[in-house]
């Protein structure tokens, strides 16, 4: 693996991120607006601030720009074999695959992260998880974008990823403990000209609604839907057994 790979994820970043946008809406009928921001790709890549900094680039969004325009970068910051045991190989050679996590999740849940509930801290607002791949992509809290005088869109940007789909369930889960949790109902996704590209609905069967409130159940979660869908998952934990928080109700 090389720069070459790096110019791959940054062009991938420049579609998929910076000139596409996606809105969000959950079970809970909450909705936000996902989107990148250039300075976040030297991060996301696994490149340390004090590494480019300390190689001519004051601002990481230089960096990227460089990057994708494919000038040279100096090998202190970019190696030209980026060994497979470092932070940079594993984010570079899974980045790629970040985008399934709207299309082809199998648990699409957000977690309303809060660090002081959890002894693993993430410096995200947001947290989106596939639990059954693990993979996770977090995001924190720009803005709100003004619709009108009375309506405020939230609008979060990508700031990092965790893939643990080679790792246990208590690693898939190790954000999740005493968080509040939303599912996923419908994704958008936005060109540039904001103009619809592509769209998901997910609908969860009685049996993934059961796995649900079991990892609830298993890791003391609060989860939260609106009250035209409370009633099925309420019907599922007792008719299963499960004891579980929904809305801040112990079943």
């Amino acid at each position: 693996m090389n720069i070459m790979d790096v110019q791959s994820c940054a062009n991938f970043y420049q579609t998929n991120y910076l000139e596409t946008f996606y809105l969000v809406t959950t079970y809970n009928g909450r909705s936000f607006a996902l989107i990148g921001e250039k300075e976040n790709f030297p991060h996301l890549m696994g490149i340390e601030k004090n590494v480019y900094k300390s190689n001519g680039y004051r601002r990481p969004y230089n960096l990227y720009k460089d990057i994708l325009s494919r000038k040279q970068i100096s090998q202190h910051i970019i190696p030209n074999n980026i060994s497979q045991t470092s932070k940079m190989y594993k984010k570079v050679n899974n980045f790629e695959k970040s985008t399934n996590i709207f299309w082809e999740n199998k648990g699409p849940l957000t977690i309303n992260y809060n660090p002081l509930l959890n002894s693993f801290k993430l410096r995200v607002d947001l947290l989106i998880s596939d639990i059954t791949s693990g993979y996770m992509l977090g995001w924190t809290k720009n803005n709100n974008i003004q619709i009108n005088a009375e309506i405020n869109l939230k609008k979060y940007c990508i700031s990092s990823w965790i893939d643990e789909s080679n790792g246990t369930i208590q690693n898939k889960e190790k954000y999740f403990p005493s968080q509040e949790i939303e599912l996923i109902r419908y994704v958008f996704a936005f060109n540039k000209f904001s103009e619809l590209i592509k769209q998901k609905e997910y609908k969860y069967s009685s049996d993934e609604k059961k796995n649900i409130l079991i990892l609830i159940e298993r890791n003391n979660v609060n989860l939260l839907v609106d009250t035209n869908n409370l009633r099925y998952y309420v019907d599922v934990a007792k008719n299963e057994g499960i004891h579980c928080k929904i809305n801040g109700i112990q079943y």
